[in-house]
């Protein structure tokens, strides 16, 4: 008799209903799309793919969107997630979730956990418990306060998030949204790719500023949690078998600062991004990154690449 493994469905999943999609994602989609079925030898999960605009509705709107249903299912999957990876991928979730910790010390403290963890495997030590004892640890802080204190006290490296918006000049998105709009948008991120520094400098500011002022994102706190969820759930991150937990970091910061850039490029001055927008936002960029991933600078640590995507906070 075959063994069974633990299936994994949210409610996003669940409730989702592919049919009614005509997102511009969808049209164009083989059969089966949106749905994501992450199969692995010792465990699946079901999922959705963020580059569908009503996947994207479904995963960020939804408190309740992370409910977990969980049954027992035949292996369809080859490749085994270790207890590592297992356990790695846990702590992160748990550190996603943690009611004491704001959004960025949330994501600073998945970045001091990775940074353990690559020290850990370098050196040879591979017992998961090693990452439950980390993972426990950044929670006591974090209750206490102590590393909201310590993502504060970081030294700004402007010149990674200069780099980080100027190359995204270089972002061609399929965006569902009315002439104007798509247009003002695609023209402001262009100019980001032509503008001489000083020019940029200004306009990194700004768009920090306005980024702070987002109303969408303080009313509704769930869109941009339940991205970091559903980012560590669908992509079991930092990845199965992954080494360089480093440049996976890096490219999870370097896709929350491409959000909180665009979505304060489709402000509209006074702080207003409607839902929609963000939705098309997000969905846009999820299916650029599909077919061009972020990759570290070449010959450079998965330390360095980390400190890179702290420096993105």
């Amino acid at each position: 008799m075959m063994e069974m493994i633990d299936h994994y469905q949210p409610d996003y999943v669940v409730r989702f209903d592919a049919d009614a999609c005509q997102c511009p994602a969808c049209q164009q989609a083989p059969e089966g799309w949106p749905r994501v079925n992450v199969a692995l030898k010792n465990q699946q999960r079901e999922s959705l793919a963020m580059a569908c605009e009503s996947a994207a509705k479904a995963i960020l709107l939804d408190p309740e969107a992370f409910n977990l249903q969980v049954s027992h299912a035949e292996p369809q999957g080859e490749q085994m997630l270790s207890p590592w990876d297992e356990m790695l991928n846990q702590q992160c979730i748990n550190l996603a979730v943690h009611p004491s910790m704001p959004l960025e010390v949330s994501l600073y403290a998945i970045g001091v956990l990775l940074s353990k963890a690559q020290h850990y495997l370098e050196k040879g030590e591979s017992d998961p418990m090693l990452l439950l004892a980390m993972g426990e640890q950044l929670a006591m802080l974090a209750a206490e306060g102590i590393l909201e204190q310590q993502f504060g006290e970081l030294p700004p490296i402007p010149q990674n998030s200069l780099a980080a918006l100027k190359e995204m000049g270089q972002l061609r998105l399929a965006l569902n949204l009315p002439m104007a709009e798509k247009m003002g948008v695609m023209l402001k991120l262009s100019e980001l790719a032509i503008m001489p520094t000083s020019r940029l400098e200004e306009r990194l500011k700004e768009l920090e500023l306005a980024d702070r002022q987002v109303l969408l994102f303080m009313e509704q706190p769930q869109i941009m949690r339940n991205f970091l969820i559903y980012k560590l759930y669908h992509d079991v991150f930092p990845g199965v078998a992954c080494v360089n937990y480093g440049e996976a970091y890096l490219q999870l910061a370097t896709t929350f600062f491409r959000i909180r850039m665009l979505c304060a490029l489709g402000t509209n001055g006074e702080g207003v991004l409607p839902t929609q927008t963000a939705l098309v936002l997000i969905s846009a960029l999820s299916a650029w990154e599909l077919e061009h991933p972020v990759t570290a600078e070449q010959n450079t640590t998965s330390d360095y690449s980390l400190l890179c995507g702290l420096s993105l906070l």
